[in-house]
């Protein structure tokens, strides 16, 4: 393993490889190994496993100090800490994704938490379609990504296995930028009980990032 991890190392230090194709490959493979956790759970069961080991040693080191109230107090504090740790995969497995409708165009409402006032009516709560809100927060970069991956069919030159694994790098990491800002888009409270508003809202907060980025890019070619 470390014989494994000083030949990557010496693949990234190894300034004869071009400067972009090493990036690109550092961002690609950061990638596959996040998923490849995720799914395999590499990473989760040295988490669990060290978990485990650092509450024994708290429970042993409750059993010398029983009869040390301020301690017991500071070591149960600390074993809490600890047992509540949770690994990231634990946060994605159990984040609610039925709170957002993925590809669900339509505005209609559904329930969501249901209140049933005194004369038995119940009220439905607007809910943001994931769709919308992806497309609004992200839309200059959705086109972006769209034309990289239609530029390897342009020319020979997009062919090459350098541009290809930066448009690949730079697919991943606009993806995460989507994310990103899909997620503090959420974090906007509903405009008026109409999620409309919110998509136009976002839309209209992508106008001075889109200025951004060009007028960086307009200054760094000057």
């Amino acid at each position: 393993m470390d014989k494994l991890i000083e030949r990557i190392l010496k693949f990234f230090e190894n300034k004869s490889i071009h400067f972009g194709l090493r990036t690109s490959l550092f961002i690609i493979s950061i990638f596959v190994l996040t998923t490849c956790d995720y799914y395999f759970n590499f990473s989760y069961d040295i988490h669990l496993n060290n978990k485990i080991e650092k509450l024994e040693s708290i429970d042993n080191l409750k059993k010398i100090y029983k009869t040390d109230s301020l301690k017991l107090a500071e070591l149960t504090e600390l074993e809490n800490r600890i047992f509540k740790r949770t690994h990231y995969s634990d946060r994605l497995r159990n984040f609610d994704y039925s709170q957002i409708k993925i590809l669900k165009i339509s505005d209609t409402t559904e329930i969501k938490k249901p209140v049933i006032k005194n004369d038995n009516t119940t009220i439905n709560k607007p809910i943001r379609s994931l769709f919308w809100m992806s497309l609004t927060s992200g839309y200059f970069f959705i086109i972006i990504i769209i034309g990289l991956l239609i530029l390897p069919f342009t020319g020979s030159v997009h062919r090459e296995l350098k541009n290809v694994l930066g448009s690949i790098a730079a697919i991943i990491i606009l993806i995460g930028v989507i994310s990103f800002l899909t997620w503090v888009a959420y974090r906007i409270p509903l405009i008026a009980n109409r999620p409309y508003l919110n998509y136009i809202l976002n839309a209209i907060l992508q106008s001075p990032l889109i200025y951004l980025i060009f007028w960086w890019n307009k200054t760094g070619k000057n």
